[in-house]
């Protein structure tokens, strides 16, 4: 079966360009019953400007591949993007640089294509995922004015369900490293995207044995 959403994101695809965006509107979901055990995902981590995605801007994006309950390091992939002008402290905070980002850094519009190819056929995973489906979303209508769904798996969602929703926790107990600590994982830095998209990643296979989920449907569901 395939999501509904699909056919609404497979309409949108001749009115984008060839390219990774288009392919990811005209691929298939995984089926909602996949067991979890052989969904696969794509990790994503982008460190940005600020939150408000209709303001701030994307600076880099790193990925890393899921497939089912395994990890591919090899696919770990981290991106630069140009935000066309200076960013100052904004980038300073994960340990870029202005110069880095203008000199080094990819234009936003290719940074989507990268994305999208990479996610074709894949279901978003990413930790407080509102941010970089907001991101996504909000750059893809500006660029290609179309809006489209972009379903994905919250590891900060599961996280609270782990916790227990009903109960209090301290203001920080859904920050990625406190729950990679409750999960006795190891501790990365943070402010860098291929590495939180990493720690994401291993967060997930934890919480997904711990919870017991079963299959792409259920993942989503408690997302």
């Amino acid at each position: 079966m395939r999501w509904p959403f699909r056919k609404s994101n497979a309409a949108l695809a001749d009115r984008v360009p060839d390219g990774g965006l288009r392919r990811y509107l005209a691929t298939p979901a995984p089926s909602r019953d996949t067991p979890v055990g052989r969904v696969p995902m794509l990790a994503l981590d982008f460190e940005t400007t600020g939150l408000d995605a209709e303001r701030e801007h994307i600076i880099s994006a790193g990925m890393v591949d899921v497939e089912g309950l395994a990890i591919p390091l090899g696919t770990a992939t981290n991106l630069l993007v140009n935000p066309g002008k200076g960013v100052g402290q904004s980038a300073i905070i994960h340990q870029l640089t202005d110069d880095e980002l203008l000199a080094q850094g990819v234009p936003l519009e290719r940074a989507l294509d990268v994305v999208f190819d990479r996610l074709t056929g894949r279901v978003l995973l990413a930790h407080h995922a509102a941010v970089e489906v907001g991101f996504l979303s909000v750059a893809v209508g500006r660029l290609y004015g179309v809006r489209i769904d972009i379903p994905a798996v919250d590891t900060l969602r599961l996280g609270h369900r782990a916790l227990g929703e009903d109960e209090d926790h301290p203001p920080d107990a859904l920050r990625l490293w406190r729950l990679r600590r409750r999960a006795a994982l190891p501790t990365y830095r943070g402010h860098d995207a291929v590495v939180d998209a990493l720690a994401c990643a291993e967060l997930y296979l934890a919480l997904a044995q711990e919870l017991g989920i079963k299959t792409l449907a259920q993942a989503l569901r408690w997302s």
